[in-house]
């Protein structure tokens, strides 16, 4: 099901999967990132338990520092007084995208970290699929077993 779409990004919810799915399509201007952001964010509100998300960023590349910073500081915080639980979330960058991430990376020590948010990062569409299949498995034997919180 098509959530919100525009020429910058496709927002998608893969009912069976219980996946919400951006995909990014051309670099955003700070308003249309967060409009994006925010569409998904509501549709999350309406169903609590989506716990699996899948960014592409195949073809912008890195979210700009200011878009970075808005996420940690301002999106993720609301995302986690909705959904009180862990969520994974994969993340597909370009080769080259991904390269320049390992050999350029340094600890944002100024950015609060997401303890709630457990990302994985991909060059492959497939294997960012794949560890999300195996994520939903594992939520799914928990929410089974005898005794379980979840």
């Amino acid at each position: 099901m098509v959530l919100f779409k525009t020429s910058k990004v496709s927002i998608y919810f893969n009912r069976p999967a219980n996946l919400l799915q951006i995909t990014w399509i051309q670099k955003p201007c700070m308003a249309e990132f967060k409009a994006a952001y925010l569409s998904a964010l509501y549709f999350v509100e309406t169903q609590p338990c989506i716990r699996l998300f899948y960014t592409d960023q195949i073809l912008i590349g890195a979210f700009d520092a200011q878009q970075e910073g808005w996420l940690v500081q301002e999106f993720y915080p609301k995302v986690q007084h909705i959904i009180t639980e862990d969520i994974w979330a994969a993340v597909v960058f370009s080769e080259d995208h991904f390269k320049a991430i390992v050999s350029n990376y340094k600890v944002p020590s100024a950015l609060p970290v997401q303890r709630f948010i457990h990302f994985n990062y991909f060059t492959n569409r497939q294997e960012a699929e794949l560890w999300l299949k195996e994520m939903k498995k594992g939520q799914n034997l928990l929410v089974a077993m005898p005794g379980s919180d979840l």
